[in-house]
């Protein structure tokens, strides 16, 4: 029997990549939506009641009044995957990033509510759960968290921006130091201090690299470039989608790191790029902003709540 799949908001950036992946999914059939009602209470609670799972492609604010909906419906509420920021620190919701650990998959498992990551938070989790996990690395340390997107991560009014002749090329953004991803990060690894965080956007639609320099005299064990690549490989042996890749494994001949590799996609690489000699290393993850980062993440959600092959549409 197929399950049947509301995607709530599926004419925006995210829900048309949803509907895209989802279409050939052979265990869903996705609900038509009446674009004329549906931001009508009594059609919306309708079309969560006939749902398996539903997808919130929304704004913040919409996904909270859609949530309070489908809470309503008591049993039969559907299975919830939230795109937007509001419930990524919630702890009685699922946090769709299983790759994190046990606890992460089983609660995604166990769970009517799961909040989808966000794209740049899903970049430095990564990053920093097996370095603080494992004890090496502290949680009281000033991490710095580098990052470039594509555009398509601004949804249509940063594509329409692009679109313009004068655009600009590149630039940094969320210069106020206070990005709305922050507490996601914190929250998952516990940070006792705020991170820096500089993201940027570059004249490109697709894909995204996070990066985080560290000092080996920030761990609390002696460490060189090679310990790392390890402990880094160790934790995510036998993920589907995280591939941790060898020295210059990912790099142009020119020497390049770029973003875009990965467009179309549900994988994400990390790369590890140390100089023993000077004590120092960056940790890079890269992959599609609007695959892992987004839709594919709540597609593998989906697929893991159901008991589904968790790598089915992606």
């Amino acid at each position: 029997m197929k399950k049947d799949i509301f995607i709530d908001g599926e004419t925006g950036t995210t829900g048309l990549q949803v509907r895209e992946k989802l279409i050939k999914h052979p265990n869903v059939n996705i609900m038509p939506v009446d674009q004329l009602k549906r931001k009508e209470i009594s059609y919306k609670k309708e079309m969560l009641a006939q749902s398996d799972v539903t997808f919130l492609c929304l704004p913040d604010e919409s996904s909270l009044e859609t949530v309070k909906i489908a809470d309503e419906l008591g049993d039969k509420s559907p299975i919830i995957i939230d795109s937007s920021t509001v419930h990524r620190t919630n702890p009685n919701w699922a946090y769709g990033l299983p790759e994190l650990g046990i606890d992460y998959r089983k609660n995604i498992e166990n769970s009517k509510r799961i909040a989808s990551p966000g794209c740049y938070p899903t970049g430095a989790n990564v990053i920093l759960k097996p370095l603080i996990s494992k004890g090496i690395l502290s949680q009281n340390i000033p991490i710095i968290i580098n990052a470039v997107s594509g555009y398509s991560g601004g949804g249509k009014s940063m594509i329409n921006y692009f679109k313009e002749t004068d655009h600009e090329p590149f630039f940094n953004y969320g210069l106020n130091l206070n990005h709305k991803h922050l507490p996601e990060i914190i929250y998952h690894n516990k940070l006792k201090q705020i991170p820096i965080f500089c993201p940027s956007v570059g004249d490109f639609i697709q894909g995204m690299i996070v990066s985080i320099p560290l000092h080996f005299s920030w761990f609390n064990d002696k460490v060189n470039t090679e310990k790392i690549q390890y402990l880094i490989e160790e934790f995510y042996l036998g993920a589907n989608f995280i591939k941790v890749l060898k020295k210059d494994e990912g790099i142009s001949d020119k020497g390049y790191f770029r973003p875009d590799n990965l467009v179309g996609t549900n994988c994400l690489d990390i790369s590890i790029f140390g100089n023993d000699e000077n004590d120092q290393l960056i940790i890079s993850s890269r992959l599609d902003n609007l695959g892992k980062g987004a839709s594919g993440a709540a597609i593998q959600s989906m697929n893991i709540a159901f008991g589904f092959d968790e790598t089915l549409g992606l």
